[in-house]
C-alpha cells in the first residue's frame, strides 16, 4: 500500500486503472480527483481519490483488486457517488507507515 499514497496519485490525474472483482470481472476506471482528507497532518495519511467511466456502470459498494503500473495491485474498498464515478478513501497512521517502512 506503500505506492498508493496522496502523491503518487495526484501525479495519475487523467490515467486508467484497472479494477477487478474476485469472479474476474474487470474494468477500466479513470483517476479524475485526488483530495487531502480533513485527518490529514503529522499523524494521520488521509486522502480520497475519485474515479471516472465513460458509460454508465452498476458497480456495488465493495472491495476490489485495483492495478497500475504506479503502484501495482492492491485491495481497497470502493464506493459509488453515482452510475459513472466511483470513490475510494484512505485514511492510515503515519506511525504504521514509519514502522512499515523502516521494516523493509
Amino acid at each position: 500500500m506503500d505506492a498508493y499514497n496522496y502523491q503518487q496519485l495526484s501525479q495519475l490525474i487523467g490515467e486508467a486503472v484497472q479494477v477487478s472483482d474476485q469472479q474476474g470481472n474487470q474494468v477500466s476506471l479513470k483517476i479524475i480527483e485526488v483530495n487531502k482528507g480533513q485527518l490529514d497532518g503529522e499523524q494521520w495519511e488521509a486522502f480520497s481519490v475519485i474515479y471516472t467511466s465513460d458509460e454508465a456502470m452498476n458497480i456495488s459498494q465493495g472491495t476490489y483488486r485495483f492495478s497500475h503500473q504506479a503502484f501495482g495491485q492492491i485491495d481497497l474498498f470502493l464506493s459509488p457517488n453515482s452510475a459513472v464515478e466511483f470513490e475510494t478513501i484512505v485514511t492510515r497512521s503515519r506511525a504504521q507507515e514509519a514502522q512499515a517502512g523502516s521494516q523493509a
